[in-house]
C-alpha cells in the first residue's frame, strides 16, 4: 500500500493503516531522538509522543504531503521540549546532560561526520549547474561575491542571487534533519 493510501486512511481513523506507519517509522525517531537525549526511556516517551500526536491531528494530515518531515518536525519539538526542561529538573538533567558526556563515542562521531559530508554533498549536487558553480566557488575556493562575478562575467548580484537561492534550496532538503543542518551551516559559515 503506497504512502499516500496510508496517509489518507489514517486521516480517516483507520487503525491498522496508522500501526503500519508507526512500525515503519519508530525506529527511525527512535534513533533520532536518542542522538540528542541519550537515554532509551526519553527518546521511547518522544516516539510515544510523535505517534500521539499524529494519531491526534490525524484529521488534518493531507495525503499529498509525505508523513517522515512531519514526523521529524514533531519528534524535533518534542527532543528540545525535553531538553529545555532538562534545564529545570535535577533528575532529567542527569538523565539527558551527565549521562550524553559519558556515551560519547568517536568511531559513531566520525560514521556520522562522513555521512554528514556525503549528505551535504548531495544536497549541493541537486542544486541547477550555473548554481552549483557559483555555489562552490564562494564556499569551497573561498571568492568574493566580486571575484566570482569577474571570472563568470555577471553582476555581483547575481552571484548574491544565486548563493541565496542555493543556501535556500538546501536549507529545504535540510529541514527534517535539524541536526546536520546545524552543522553544515557551521561547516559554511565559519
Amino acid at each position: 500500500m503506497s504512502e499516500t493510501t496510508l496517509i489518507k486512511r489514517v486521516s480517516q481513523g483507520d487503525h491498522l493503516a496508522f500501526k503500519q506507519i508507526f512500525n515503519q517509522h519508530k525506529d527511525a525517531i527512535f534513533g533520532y531522538s536518542y542522538k540528542f537525549i541519550k537515554s532509551s526511556t526519553l527518546a521511547e516517551e518522544t516516539v510515544q509522543e510523535v505517534f500521539l500526536k499524529i494519531w491526534q491531528n490525524r484529521a488534518k494530515l493531507d495525503p499529498a504531503y509525505p508523513i517522515k518531515p512531519y514526523l521529524y518536525k514533531v519528534a524535533r519539538n518534542h527532543v528540545y521540549n525535553t531538553l529545555r526542561n532538562a534545564a529545570y529538573s535535577d533528575q532529567l538533567k542527569e538523565q539527558v546532560f551527565y549521562r550524553q558526556t559519558a556515551c560519547r563515542n568517536v568511531t559513531e562521531d566520525q560514521v556520522v561526520y562522513r555521512d554528514l559530508e556525503a549528505f551535504q554533498e548531495q544536497a549541493i549536487q541537486g542544486l541547477p549547474t550555473r548554481r552549483q558553480l557559483i555555489f562552490r566557488m564562494s564556499r569551497t575556493e573561498g571568492l568574493s561575491h566580486e571575484e566570482i562575478a569577474q571570472r563568470l562575467n555577471i553582476s555581483p548580484n547575481t552571484v548574491k542571487d544565486q548563493i541565496t537561492k542555493a543556501l535556500r534550496t538546501i536549507k529545504e532538503q535540510l529541514h527534517i534533519h535539524t541536526d546536520i543542518a546545524v552543522s553544515i551551516a557551521i561547516l559554511f559559515f565559519l
